[in-house]
């Protein structure tokens, strides 16, 4: 094999409001130490070390033959990847997880955890027909939770521009109810999320260099205070501020 390999691969279509994609990361013996740095993104994932490798996530080693949980992330984090690694993940859309498991998700933020599911262990292995069997077994265990995927779209759609009030009053809820769905489901607070999501289009646009009228500009453009208040918030899920992630990315 090459010395890396990342792919993304879709469920099948009535789980996709629900499970945003499979992922199989596998490096080579060749393969160089990489530290890689993941930014906050709203969403959750159950991934599994499949090799004989410890890389470390945050200075914590991940365990071969272990099958971890990460949750809603709200603070960048930094992954080191290691040569003869293979991991496969399956990565939720907000809010998707609660749908097939009960996890106190508040309590679970930016946290990554032991996820001891041995019947979904011993479906994953690098194979032709490891994606049909997750969407056999993430069919068979969907429940009737309280659909919180309407709620994210809403946010998505709207690029992170939408207050809670808004939110509430586009889904005919109330405050107190939004608040409580979040929380159980997702793990963060509405206010939180939609602020994820936002990071997320700046995100996007720095990378793309898409703010040619200076950050004061982008900053009015995504709903921001101020440049001071964009700078803020970029800094608090990225690790950097705006024009430092704007060098970075040009390096690459």
């Amino acid at each position: 094999m090459s010395s890396f390999r990342y792919v993304e691969i879709p469920p099948v279509e009535h789980l996709r409001d629900f499970i945003d994609t499979y992922w199989i990361m596998e490096t080579g013996p060749l393969y160089q130490p990489t530290e890689v740095r993941l930014y906050a993104d709203g969403t959750t994932d159950i991934f599994v070390n499949m090799g004989s490798t410890r890389p470390l996530l945050n200075n914590t080693p991940l365990l071969p033959g272990t099958i971890y949980f990460g949750g809603t992330m709200t603070t960048s984090s930094l992954i080191q990847r290691l040569p003869n690694s293979i991991f496969i993940g399956i990565r939720f859309k907000p809010g998707g997880f609660a749908f097939f498991y009960k996890l106190p998700l508040q309590e679970l933020t930016d946290e990554v955890i032991e996820f001891p599911d041995r019947f979904l262990y011993d479906l994953l292995d690098v194979d032709a027909q490891v994606t049909d069997r997750l969407d056999d077994f993430f069919t068979r265990k969907i429940k009737d939770t309280r659909n919180l995927i309407s709620l994210a779209k809403t946010v998505e759609n709207n690029k992170g521009k939408i207050t809670v009030d808004q939110l509430a009053k586009k889904h005919h809820i109330t405050n107190r109810t939004l608040e409580r769905m979040f929380n159980e489901h997702m793990g963060i607070s509405p206010k939180e999320f939609i602020k994820v999501i936002r990071f997320q289009q700046v995100l996007k646009r720095i990378r793309k260099k898409d703010f040619k009228e200076g950050l004061s500009q982008l900053a009015y453009e995504m709903g921001y205070y101020d440049q001071a208040h964009l700078s803020n918030e970029v800094k608090r899920y990225s690790g950097f501020d705006p024009t430092t992630l704007a060098t970075l990315f040009k390096s690459r």
